[in-house]
Formats: structure tokens, sequence, C-alpha cells
């Protein structure tokens, strides 16, 4: 099964105490319908209705931060998630476990910090007009995540598509991996910490593939956005 990943401005419109009075509760957009996303490089937009067969279906959908199946926040089974399909998009409203990830995310999105969610999806139905749009008429939801980090670098196709999802199948920092990005499009000098995220991304991804090895300090943008997108076409994402 071929499971994409795609991220929003979740337009996060509240951060409350949760009913039951333990924890917080954040609701938000995971997903917008009939906006067109940045070049992936096709441009895609959502049509609306494409989640509600796979809501009807009740299927266990979970909610992460950054993809990462470890820090879980809620399920649809658990009723700690709740999805609706309202006429704009995708609606998520997460119950945030007691746990200190959580209580960190808690207080980064009441800061306005974090303002990024993502969904994984497959698709059952879509629709091209040519080769460079795509419409997603139907999909089967997997999961959502709330991401720190990736959407302020959503002009690079590699970040928008693949830098969470890579930094968990590499299990690295995906805010770590994202400054460096940063860094380089600046650049600045990289930290140790930024240099070492990037040179375990590419050895854990390396034994399949033909890249070069990354400099710590000073490696093109246009090289490391290659081998970010090699490593993402050996993920099937």
């Amino acid at each position: 099964m071929n499971v994409e990943f795609r991220n929003f401005d979740a337009d996060i419109v509240e951060v409350r105490a949760a009913e039951s009075g333990d924890g917080m509760t954040f609701g938000g957009f995971a997903a917008r319908y009939d906006s067109p996303s940045l070049p992936l490089p096709f441009i895609e937009v959502i049509a609306p209705g494409a989640f509600d067969r796979s809501l009807k279906a009740k299927n266990d959908v979970r909610a992460y931060i950054n993809h990462d199946e470890r820090l879980i926040l809620g399920s649809t089974r658990a009723k700690t998630l709740r999805l609706d399909s309202r006429s704009d998009g995708l609606y998520s409203e997460i119950d945030l476990p007691d746990t200190s990830y959580a209580r960190d995310l808690s207080v980064s999105i009441a800061r306005g910090d974090t303002r990024t969610m993502s969904f994984g999806f497959s698709t059952v139905k879509d629709e091209w007009t040519g080769p460079d749009n795509r419409t997603l008429k139907e999909v089967r939801l997997h999961e959502v995540s709330v991401v720190t980090g990736v959407a302020a670098y959503s002009a690079t196709t590699a970040s928008v598509r693949n830098l969470s999802v890579i930094a968990f199948r590499t299990e690295t920092d995906v805010a770590v991996l994202t400054d460096a990005i940063a860094a380089l499009e600046s650049g600045e000098q990289l930290t140790d910490e930024q240099a070492d995220v990037l040179r375990t991304v590419v050895d854990r991804s390396s034994p399949q593939l033909d890249i070069e090895e990354v400099a710590p300090a000073n490696t093109p943008v246009a090289l490391l956005m290659k081998q970010l997108d090699l490593i993402a076409k050996k993920y099937d994402i």
C-alpha cells in the first residue's frame, strides 16, 4: 500500500482544557478542500468529501507527533481523536494525553509555535488533468499528525513531501533535520547536532543508494535536495 503524506497549516482554532479536566484539547484542520498544493511537483487539490467514505468505515485512525508511532496523541477508537469532514476541510480534535511530550506540545501549540498538521493516506480514486494537475476524489485516511518545524520550508518540494517521513524512517529528529535544511538554505554554519542528523539520514539510507556523503558544513542545497529525493524514492513516498 502506497501511503502518501501532505502538510497543511492547521489553522488551529482553539486550545482548551479537556472536558474531563485532565490535559488539553485542541482542534484544527488537518486538510483543506479545494486548496491548491504547492508543486509536488504536480499541483494537487482535495475534493470536498474525499474523506467521507473512509470516516464512515470507522477504521481506527491515530494521531501522532511527526508521524512517530512512539508519540501517540489519540485515536478514533478510544474517542480521544475526533474527525469531522466539514464543508471546508477535514477537522480534527485531539484530547492530548498526560505525557511529557504531549504537555510540551500543548505549550508549543498554545504559544503559536506549532501550527502544522499532516495526514497520511492512500489513494482510492483520483483524477488527472494533464500531467500536472491532480484531484483527490476519495482517499483512505490512515493517520493525522501534528508536525513541528516543517511548514516554514514549504517552498522546497522535498521538504513538503518527505522531511517528516524521512526523519521517522531514519529515526532522526525532524525538528533538527528541518533546522539543518534551513541553515543550509540561508548559508549559516551548521551546528554539530545539525551536521550529525544530516550524516545519520544519509548513512541510514545510503546502502541502497548511489549518493555522495554529506559534508557537515558546506553541502550545496541542490545536492542535499537531490539526496533527499533519492531517499524519498527508496521509501516510496
